[in-house]
């Protein structure tokens, strides 16, 4: 099993020690400017200590800026469950060991990160799992009672990263999930601890699992990543579920039988077939060969293939329910001869057959499409002179 890592971010010492002084010089700056003025201070004097003061604030400010953001990662292989503060030591356990897992959240604060098995990996506004294990040993003395012997940690996690999503689905596994309230609550110290408050609570189903309800409900969205490792994986997911649209389409313009059955699919005159084409031309806009690097471009893309992917559902559910009963009467029979022809040529072994059924229904579609009644894509047509031409092709005796 390929291990799987999930990594949530967070500002150091550094960054927050850096803005507070870059701060503190601009307070500085604008109080000196205003009472060095007062006090009567040459111009140019009044000039240079604002302007170094300033300086500082910006130096401070980029001194900050500059520096790596720290990372809980939380990593899961076939196994061993590996989890800690990246500039750190990490800690490990055998999968065999949990005993269960909650999510809770959103954290109050950052915990420091340091210390000896501190057991608090939380990051500030990040939900965070909370891990059960079994410890190897049992301590000398103490009663064997389950929670007695049990390790507990708090584990930051990325709400939204595909990566976390995985660690979770190989964590259940291997171990029940128990949930807990949204607030937090610490572990219990005494007989009972490890049990989480309100675990008859059923936990919150995802409406985008239910295949009744709208596609890409409560789906996480880049703008809200916790780190920009996590919105590149919802990018990357948001150009599959593109391609995946793509390919679908894609088989409506490549397949002639389908064109004749469900020809609104792919008719432009359809009002969802032209939404669908509209939410198509928006997402192919905003899609980049690589990951923007801006959040909000990568954001904005996501929000069009959200919107992509219903338009499809829509335009293809509307186009196979009507098949071609939007057409007058006389035109869908001409298509159903047109589809039946179809059908004879593909089942036919002779090659003359063939290419004379094709010829036929090529006929029948150009003469629609000429008259302003059908409106096929390109692609759907050169298929079927294409078959045409294979089939007369393959008819022709050799010289």
């Amino acid at each position: 099993m390929i291990p799987v890592t999930c990594r949530t971010e967070y500002l150091t010492g550094r960054h927050h020690n850096s803005a507070s002084a870059a701060w503190i010089a601009m307070m500085v700056a604008l109080v000196a400017l205003v009472g060095l003025n007062v006090a009567g201070v040459d111009g140019l004097v009044v000039s240079a200590v604002v302007t170094g003061l300033l300086a500082v604030s910006l130096a401070a400010a980029a001194y900050g800026r500059l520096g790596d953001r720290g990372a809980v990662l939380l990593t899961v292989d076939d196994d061993t469950v590996y989890f800690g503060d990246e500039d750190s030591t990490l800690v490990s356990y055998p999968l065999t060991a949990l005993r269960s897992f909650a999510i809770g959240g959103p954290a109050d604060d950052t915990s420091p990160m340091t210390g000896q098995r501190a057991q608090h990996l939380t990051v500030f506004g990040q939900k965070y799992l909370k891990l059960t294990f079994a410890r190897d040993q049992p301590r000398v003395g103490t009663r064997t009672d389950e929670d007695l012997d049990s390790d507990f940690w708090r584990v930051a996690i990325s709400e939204g990263d595909p990566a976390a999503t995985a660690v979770i689905d190989r964590l259940r596994m291997h171990a029940p999930q128990r949930v807990s309230t949204q607030k937090q609550e610490a572990p219990q110290q005494e007989a009972g601890a490890g049990r989480w408050e309100n675990a008859s609570v059923p936990p919150d189903r995802d409406p985008a699992d239910d295949e009744n309800s709208p596609v890409d409900l409560r789906r996480p969205r880049i703008a809200d990543a916790g780190s920009d490792e996590a919105a590149q994986r919802l990018w990357e997911e948001a150009t599959r579920r593109h391609d995946e649209v793509l390919g679908v389409y894609g088989t409506y313009e490549l397949d002639p039988a389908l064109l004749l059955k469900y020809p609104a699919v792919t008719d432009v005159t359809v009002e969802q077939t032209q939404t669908f084409h509209l939410a198509l031309d928006e997402a192919t806009a905003l899609r980049t060969d690589v990951y923007p690097g801006n959040r909000g471009r990568a954001d904005a893309y996501q929000q069009s293939v959200a919107a992509l992917r219903r338009a499809w559902i829509a335009c293809e559910k509307h186009g196979r329910r009507i098949g071609a009963g939007y057409l007058e009467p006389a035109d869908q029979d001409a298509l159903g001869t047109a589809l039946k022809l179809y059908n004879h040529a593909a089942a036919s072994s002779t090659a003359a057959e063939q290419a004379t059924y094709y010829g036929r229904v090529r006929d029948i579609v150009t003469t629609m499409t000429d008259r302003g009644v059908l409106h096929p894509p390109e692609a759907a047509v050169a298929e079927l002179h294409a078959v045409t031409r294979r089939a007369l092709e393959a008819g022709t005796p050799n010289a």
